[in-house]
């Protein structure tokens, strides 16, 4: 008899004490992250670009380096970082065209022309067989 007293006082005291703790609180929601911007590409050198510093930008222009020729980029490197980079075709079939698209980022406020030369660089003095440019504000 003494062992079911001292059982229920036991019980008892466990149940004042759970009632007496604070609710457990589930966490809270975990915010999705933002995706990342996707650069804006252009293609057309008529279209002006317009970008605040520190954004990206693409200039995606064709291209077949199978036939030797690429393009080459000018450009004030104190308003903007360059990162280049080929696309092959969707085909995948050798020697098929593609794009050749330059990632540009501006680096402080300013405005500035990207001139692409599209020539073979192995042929240094002959000229380049197209030439774009492309006109870039970068803004505060």
């Amino acid at each position: 008899m003494k062992f079911v007293k001292v059982t229920l006082a036991v019980l008892f005291i466990a149940v004042l004490l759970c009632g007496c703790a604070p609710a457990v609180q589930p966490p809270a929601p975990t915010p999705e992250p933002t995706p990342a911007p996707t650069p804006s590409t252009y293609s057309n050198s008529a279209q002006p670009i317009t970008v605040p510093v520190g954004v990206s930008f693409t200039i995606s222009v064709s291209s077949n380096p199978s036939t030797g020729y690429s393009w080459e980029a000018g450009f004030d490197q104190s308003l903007l970082k360059l990162v280049k980079r080929y696309t092959p075709s969707e085909s995948g079939m050798m020697g098929a065209s593609g794009v050749e698209n330059f990632e540009f980022e501006g680096m402080k406020p300013g405005t500035s022309d990207i001139y692409l030369n599209y020539k073979r660089s192995f042929e240094p003095n002959n000229p380049s067989l197209k030439s774009e440019t492309f006109n870039v504000t970068i803004t505060q």
